[in-house]
């Protein structure tokens, strides 16, 4: 498969790609006529005839969807991706296709395929693109809606509550930060077995790690349809 998605992703004709011949030609409808007015869905035809589970068929249309987001940048600025990604172990292809195979919905694979255009479009580098493929990998995407509402808190100064942002703690999308602690003091007495001091308390602050910066940045980009909501 890796070769026949290395000629898919540089194709010229990815852009005329959409989920509806994906499907027509995973269940064998697509006509000739279409095949010979976009010439790339042959690949796409091989890659069904020797991949035919239904396991195969499900990761055809995850690799798919990635690659229709990206249909629209140019064939040179697919190609370079690749080759950014490439190293010691594995071509960028594989990256890629590895990446895909750890995605489990297709909304992911909306969102990979819209960071994958990112990096090819220069916006991020190599190792934030690993870092939030990573994240997309491990999150539950809704949690990640979370992400514009702890911004907000933040831009209007209002009280943080822990037990709100879980999920973007454990993900290590914001972090606690410890302020100064408070002066310790005499306290009054009011009845037997009240406390002598009162004060020494930490109150925490809540901030975005590094990987929230990310996140809170391209948000929009990754999510778009989160606008609508």
């Amino acid at each position: 498969m890796k070769e026949e998605f290395q000629t898919i992703i540089e194709s010229e004709d990815l852009k005329n790609i959409t989920l509806d011949l994906v499907e027509q030609v995973m269940d064998s409808k697509i006509s000739e006529d279409i095949i010979k007015e976009i010439p790339i869905l042959k690949s796409i035809v091989t890659i069904r005839n020797v991949y035919s589970s239904y396991s195969d068929r499900i990761f055809i249309k995850k690799a798919l969807t990635v690659l229709m987001e990206i249909g629209e940048i140019n064939w040179k600025q697919r190609v370079e991706l690749n080759r950014e990604l490439d190293d010691e172990d594995e071509k960028g292809s594989e990256k890629i296709l590895m990446a895909i195979d750890k995605l489990e919905t297709i909304k992911k694979c909306k969102v990979f395929g819209r960071l994958c255009k990112l990096k090819a479009l220069g916006k991020i580098n190599r190792e934030d693109f690993l870092r939030l493929t990573k994240l997309l990998q491990d999150a539950y995407l809704d949690d990640l809606e979370l992400v514009p509402y702890f911004s907000s808190l933040i831009e209007q100064k209002r009280k943080i509550y822990e037990e709100e942002f879980v999920p973007l703690i454990s993900l290590g999308i914001i972090y606690q930060h410890p302020g100064e602690q408070k002066p310790i003091e005499k306290a009054y007495q009011y009845e037997e077995g009240d406390p002598e001091f009162k004060g020494g308390n930490i109150e925490f602050h809540y901030l975005f790690s590094i990987l929230g910066d990310l996140v809170n940045k391209y948000f929009y980009e990754l999510l778009p349809d989160e606008i609508e909501k």
